[in-house]
């Protein structure tokens, strides 16, 4: 398993995209970073880890990003935000979208002379 391949997120394969990228950084153990704060009261040592591990996981998830979606996130520096912020895009646009699909649904009605085929 010598290479790793992400898809690029182009905004229609979120799901896959995260599902991979998620795989992806826990093998590289950096998946801590995407799901959790930073802890507070680290020591300096800790703190410095911690920096660099959260450069290489902002890293691997940029350099996954299509050329657009990498210039809409290319000012985050926190993996977690980065992280939260690509997730919000892609699934609060879904979300709407099934919202506004539900909305039109409801509100089919049958005109006069029409048919159920119709």
């Amino acid at each position: 398993m010598d290479k790793i391949t992400i898809p690029d997120l182009n905004g229609t394969n979120y799901f896959i995209w995260e599902l991979k990228m998620k795989a992806a950084l826990s093998l590289k153990r950096l998946d801590f970073l995407v799901l959790e704060e930073k802890p507070e009261d680290l020591t300096r040592k800790d703190e410095m880890d911690w920096i660099t591990k959260n450069s290489d996981a902002i890293a691997y998830i940029k350099l996954s990003l299509a050329d657009e979606q990498a210039l809409q996130f290319a000012a985050e520096d926190n993996a977690k935000v980065l992280w939260d912020k690509i997730r919000a895009t892609y699934i609060g646009e879904g979300e709407d979208r099934k919202i506004d699909a539900g909305n039109e649904l409801k509100n089919i009605r049958m005109k006069n002379g029409e048919t159920v085929a119709d």
